[in-house]
């Protein structure tokens, strides 16, 4: 009862106040995206959704404070996609927060309509084709699944039970293992596993790039907070474990293959959502597999943080491009460190995370991956999967150059100065890749929790060098070829 309380105290919130000021903006969003933390307070919560939910709270506070700007500038109103937004950001800190199956149905549900809403918010033939395969593809998939579950525990348990009892508490059950494809299709669709997977690449590009940010930082993580609770509700057979590793292999590969043609940053940052959930995916399954591994659980959540972290920043990062430059084409901008200083820092960011640099939350996960799936046992299975993160980083740093190019690279340097206020956002979830890989190793509570957290700090020193040479050394020597333009304290 108290999550439904503190549910409508959001709401609230962010209907009265639709219309606030800088400040009062900052405030009550501050306010909506920490009360869920009173839930936490009372005990409402148990590890699976506190793990999650320690991602949703920064990508939802980022994301609705740069809706603000971004919407003003680009769309000349606040109103209607900051609304959106913050409604869409709600419904999914609910979800995860959902004590039961009938709270956990409903804000799912409705946060699929405000993903509709959000995904087609640009109109056009395109932005509702999208939104349409958005809203049909993943809604019925979820109720397939969800009112499998539903009709599977009312047989066992009774309706009532099935729907009031918390999500923690409810009983493992087993079944036939044809329902098990039933209960997962709705979960590895909104993930965007082969083969439905082809909502996510139009959703991602046509939302406006706030609405992009919450939904490939979040929405796609829903579906492993689900396949989270399926595998603690339901005995999963084996073969079911190895059925989510092959779609995962295969979209990871088909996902990165398909970010190498890719000229528009929302696309190619779209196809490499595919190619990250691919590849998390086989993570989750091997931690299915042997749910005694430590190292495979942690390697799981940080990379759930990870991709969530960077992506949401990256898709920010996208929109300030967009306004700046008016244009989403990589290979026509270079240089716009001399417009938006700020963003491209953040750029750099992330993409020392996306990449895999320490002391980034990146890092962290990569390296974990490699000692969970070292720690399993060297296999066939094990070897492929090996290469499989060996691949992923290849093409990682592939394209996360191609983004750094547009910010650092002196060419044809266009574009326009965005408000710092903006850009202050951005860098704020950008710098989160590096606190989060420092928070990381003490939630380990394993014996290299102590050196990591050394390496750590010793690696602080390489993002100070880095952020010298970049911003004190190549942003100034962009700034000399750009005729006329005098930024400040220069």
């Amino acid at each position: 009862m108290i999550t439904y309380i503190l549910l409508l105290v959001s709401l609230l919130i962010i209907l009265v106040f639709r219309r606030p000021s800088i400040w009062s903006l900052v405030a009550t969003r501050l306010i909506v995206y920490l009360i869920p933390l009173i839930a936490v307070s009372y005990g409402l919560v148990d590890q699976v959704s506190l793990m999650f939910l320690i991602l949703l709270i920064p990508v939802s506070i980022a994301s609705s404070l740069y809706t603000s700007w971004y919407s003003r500038i680009k769309y000349g109103s606040q109103d209607r996609l900051q609304l959106l937004v913050d409604l869409f950001n709600i419904s999914l800190i609910y979800t995860v927060l959902a004590p039961n199956l009938v709270g956990f149905i409903a804000l799912w549900t409705m946060s699929e309509i405000i993903g509709f809403l959000l995904v087609s918010f640009e109109g056009g033939v395109e932005a509702f084709r999208a939104g349409y395969r958005f809203f049909f593809l993943k809604a019925l998939t979820f109720e397939v699944s969800a009112l499998a579950l539903l009709a599977i525990l009312s047989s066992k348990i009774g309706i009532e039970k099935a729907l009031l009892t918390s999500l923690w508490s409810l009983p493992a059950i087993s079944v036939n293992p044809y329902y098990v494809l039933l209960l997962m299709i709705g979960y590895t669709t909104t993930v965007a596993l082969v083969p439905l997977h082809f909502w996510l690449p139009h959703a991602h590009s046509t939302a406006p790039s706030p609405a992009s940010a919450v939904l490939s930082g979040v929405t796609v993580k829903l579906g492993f907070y689900a396949l989270m609770r399926l595998y603690n509700i339901v005995l999963m057979d084996v073969w079911s474990k190895y059925l989510l590793l092959g779609m995962g292999f295969i979209t990871c590969v088909y996902g990165f293959l398909m970010l190498l043609s890719q000229r528009d940053v929302k696309r190619l940052l779209a196809y490499s959502t595919i190619g990250n959930t691919g590849l998390i995916a086989v993570i989750q399954a091997l931690y299915f597999l042997h749910p005694a591994s430590t190292y495979l659980y942690l390697a799981f959540i940080t990379s759930i943080y990870a991709h969530g972290l960077y992506k949401a920043s990256l898709f920010i990062n996208a929109g300030t491009i967009e306004l700046s430059t008016h244009t989403r084409i990589l290979d026509e901008v270079q240089g716009l460190v001399a417009y938006v200083p700020v963003s491209s820092l953040s750029s750099l960011f992330s993409i020392l995370s996306v990449i895999g640099i320490p002391p980034t939350i990146g890092f962290m996960s990569k390296l974990l991956s490699i000692i969970g799936v070292l720690e399993a046992g060297l296999s066939p299975l094990t070897i492929a999967v090996l290469l499989l993160i060996g691949y992923s980083i290849l093409v990682s740093l592939y394209y996360g150059v191609r983004i750094l190019r547009v910010h650092w690279e002196a060419g044809r340097v266009t574009g326009k100065p965005v408000e710092n206020q903006a850009q202050y956002i951005e860098l704020a979830l950008a710098s989160m890749n590096i606190v989060y890989g420092f928070i990381s190793p003490l939630i380990s509570y394993t014996e290299i929790m102590f050196t990591l957290t050394l390496v750590n700090a010793f690696s602080l020193l390489l993002i100070i060098l880095l952020v010298y040479t970049f911003y004190y050394n190549i942003r100034l020597r962009i700034l000399k070829g750009v005729a006329g333009y005098a930024y400040p304290g220069r």
